[in-house]
């Protein structure tokens, strides 16, 4: 389910009354890869062979003779990776006069923060950036951008999407973008993009679907729900369970599950007012590739050393990574 982390470190000041570091609160939109298909050990390109379905070959006998009928169609689609990478470095200087200052080495060492509280808690943000960045990059990112925060790769909703909806190979209804749901809205547009899902996708066991939200539509279709003493949402009104003490909000049986990031992704850097995003979906038909072997990949492998030069602690991450989807029929969205 989707959380937000609030770390906190706590250790022992000699000089000073303070004795724990509390970090901005960092929210995910569920584990990583458990949103997606992770296809590992992607060096450039990789190529997805698909078959589709063969129907409709059995004809009455009429006699000798061999009439064939029917045809095995097989494709394929290649997924491509690009080189990413990460570049820090973290001076001593920027924690002298302050509080962290005595968590720092003494001596000639004092610019190595390696094995230092400092070097743990970089290294943890970090690893946090990296998860952050990589849904980001994989929902938003545009080769074409010109913004170096999104012009890594084509993301889902900013190139993937589109392209499908243009071509008529998934179905696409108008959540109102731009403009507030008003009560009973929330229902209604998630049963929109359900109800115009491919038979493919309702056919699907509920286990294996998911609609993920945005947080505005999140929002007001939890008010539906909270008003169903009123008739018009009456029959909706059971879609709030508990798991594990956990509220968790589905549609027919669907989970529901709000992805608050993307709302600020989109207002904040895409400047989409009020991003009415429905997707609904199975988390199988979403691939991201990777040239790692990680089964997670924001424990990726860094390489830290000291610089005597510049006395600086340098961190510097090189990976690869792309996305796609498997198949069409599989995805219904709205927006």
């Amino acid at each position: 389910m989707p959380q937000t982390i609030m770390n906190e470190r706590r250790f022992q000041f000699t000089g000073d009354s303070a004795n724990e570091i509390l970090m901005d609160p960092v929210f995910f939109d569920d584990d990583l890869i458990s949103q997606y298909k992770l296809m590992p050990n992607v060096v450039s390109k990789k190529r997805i062979g698909f078959v589709e379905n063969l129907e409709k070959i059995v004809r009455k006998y009429s006699g000798c003779g061999f009439t064939p009928v029917g045809n095995l169609n097989v494709y394929e689609r290649t997924v491509e990776v690009e080189k990413m990478k990460i570049d820090m470095e973290m001076c001593f200087d920027e924690f002298q006069d302050t509080v962290f200052e005595e968590t720092l080495r003494r001596g000639s060492r004092i610019a190595d923060l390696r094995g230092t509280l400092m070097y743990d808690i970089w290294i943890e943000k970090i690893r946090e950036a990296l998860r952050l960045d990589i849904e980001r990059i994989y929902h938003f990112g545009d080769a074409s951008s010109s913004d170096p925060d999104y012009d890594q790769m084509n993301g889902w909703w900013t190139v993937h999407i589109p392209a499908l909806v243009a071509a008529n190979l998934i179905p696409r209804k108008d959540t109102g973008s731009g403009s507030l749901l008003t009560a009973g809205n929330g229902i209604a547009v998630i049963r929109d993009v359900v109800d115009n899902a491919p038979n493919e996708l309702k056919a699907l066991p509920n286990s294996m679907k998911v609609i993920n939200v945005t947080g505005y539509v999140y929002q007001r279709y939890i008010q539906d729900l909270e008003d169903g003493s009123n008739t018009t949402y009456a029959g909706d009104q059971g879609f709030l369970t508990l798991v594990n003490g956990v509220q968790v909000a589905t549609f027919r049986g669907i989970p529901v599950v709000p992805k608050w990031r993307w709302d600020t992704i989109l207002e904040n850097d895409l400047s989409v007012t009020v991003p009415n995003y429905v997707e609904y979906t199975t988390p199988m038909n979403k691939i991201i590739a990777t040239d790692t072997a990680q089964t997670n990949l924001s424990a990726s492998e860094l390489t830290v050393w000291f610089d005597e030069d510049s006395e600086t602690v340098k961190t510097k991450i090189r990976f690869k990574l792309g996305g796609t989807y498997a198949h069409p029929s599989l995805i219904s969205v709205g927006y």
